[in-house]
């Protein structure tokens, strides 16, 4: 194996044993929400996130592959000055913008109680979850920061940590046998607290070391008054904001529609399919974390020989193994879900099913959207993105009208499908034979 691709894979690695970590801490959060709160409350819980991140969706960036993109291109110029101002913008948007955001939600929710899972019961849950996303303030810098300096144990480390608190807690309340939606809330809150003090303090101190970077660097006053210095960085950040708009809509909108037209149950067997089949595809997306720095550095160097060999082996080695794995869940998905989270969530089986499929070819090609993004084809990506919401979300109106969460399931998976697939098509002709030659003759 070529020693960039040993370095892929040994990164995700550390990423993997973080993430896998954190993805059987999160399954069994789910586990003990499910359980014990049932499929009804579990719906309300579940209708209550969704409500979360669309609200900050619509008011936050994703800064972390902006962030990193240029991260790479100052160190590669030895921009100093450049690298303080991205991480001063960076870290003065998420501070604005989360904040805004649950302002947006303590204002809404009351108006719309009525129409919202939960009811006016539910307000102070939905604050309380509105205040665990504010918390989340440094991790997309901070997963830049340290991925740009290689410290991807320290990443996995912090991976592993906050999903173990959060499932002690849940722990600890079911032992007291206190646990219910208001105190999951409040745990969630607390330990989304504890989050941004570990993670902040990880963040500046890494800024520190790696790139001499000081807290009194990154003044907000610089930041305005310099903000066209970084003229392709907004770009890259309106972008990337467009796109988690129509992106978190598909991906958070289905479960407030089915919602609207089915019962609190049918919201929490959905939303149990959805939460499984999500963490089958977080294998993918914490390869595609590690391998969009590798190809972003490739792309600022201009070659692309080198991002269309490492693409060539993967399709070899790791589509055939996603395959398999995926026959495998299919198969095994019935027992198994029945087994662990009971017989009342039985009707999950056939959405988890489908969504699996769906799931197996994201994961399969993991590397277009990094590839994509490095390109800087990020408004290419939006497009595609705008026109998946555009078609798909009237079209999941209707399925979640006429079939429920078989209808919401199908345009889901429909979604994951076509997306990636549209976005297959740049990163081949960027990756062509001829392509790659012309850009070696052009260096």
């Amino acid at each position: 194996m070529k020693p960039s691709l040993r370095r892929l894979f040994t990164n995700g690695s550390y990423l993997f044993g973080g993430s896998a970590a954190a993805m059987a801490l999160a399954l069994l959060q789910t586990l003990i929400l499910a359980r014990t709160l049932g499929p009804a409350d579990f719906g309300i819980w579940s209708g209550v996130q969704a409500y979360v991140l669309v609200a900050y969706s619509l008011c936050t960036f994703r800064t972390s592959e902006p962030v990193t993109r240029y991260l790479v291109e100052f160190r590669e110029r030895n921009a100093q000055d450049l690298m303080e101002l991205l991480l001063g913008s960076a870290l003065a948007i998420e501070i604005v913008t989360r904040v805004l955001a649950l302002v947006v939600i303590a204002a809404s929710v009351p108006w719309l109680a009525g129409d919202l899972p939960g009811g006016t019961a539910a307000i102070p849950l939905y604050l309380l979850i509105g205040t665990m996303q504010v918390c989340a303030v440094f991790d997309q810098v901070w997963f830049s920061v340290a991925r740009d300096l290689g410290r991807y144990r320290a990443i996995a480390a912090l991976n592993t940590v906050f999903p173990l608190m959060r499932v002690g807690g849940l722990g600890v309340l079911l032992a007291a046998g206190q646990l219910g939606l208001a105190s999951a809330g409040w745990l969630m809150a607390i330990t989304g607290a504890l989050q941004a003090i570990l993670t902040g303090g990880y963040l500046f101190g890494a800024m520190a070391e790696g790139y001499g970077v000081r807290l009194g660097g990154l003044a907000g006053s610089r930041v305005f008054r310099r903000r066209r210095e970084l003229s392709g960085f907004w770009g890259f950040m309106g972008a990337t904001f467009l796109w988690s708009i129509c992106s978190s809509a598909i991906k958070e909108a289905d479960t407030l529609v089915l919602g609207f037209f089915r019962s609190a149950e049918e919201v929490g067997w959905y939303r149990l399919a959805k939460s499984l089949a999500a963490t089958v595809m977080r294998v993918g997306e914490m390869l595609s974390q590690v391998i969009y720095q590798d190809f972003s550095e490739l792309v600022v160097r201009r070659d692309l020989a080198e991002v269309r060999r490492r693409v060539l082996v993967l399709c070899r080695t790791w589509l055939p193994l996603v395959a398999a794995g995926t026959l495998v869940g299919i198969l095994l998905a019935r027992p198994v879900l029945v087994l662990v989270f009971g017989a009342a969530f039985e009707p999950s089986v056939l959405p988890f099913q489908l969504l699996l499929v769906a799931s197996g070819f994201v994961t399969m090609v993991f590397w277009v959207r990094p590839i994509v993004l490095a390109l800087e084809l990020y408004w290419y990506n939006f497009r595609i993105t705008l026109v998946q919401g555009v078609l798909l979300l009237p079209l999941n109106v209707l399925m979640c009208q006429s079939y429920g969460m078989l209808g919401a399931t199908a345009t889901l998976a429909l979604a994951w499908i076509a997306g990636y697939a549209a976005l297959l098509l740049p990163a081949a002709r960027r990756l062509s034979v001829k392509a790659c030659q012309d850009d070696a003759q052009g260096r």
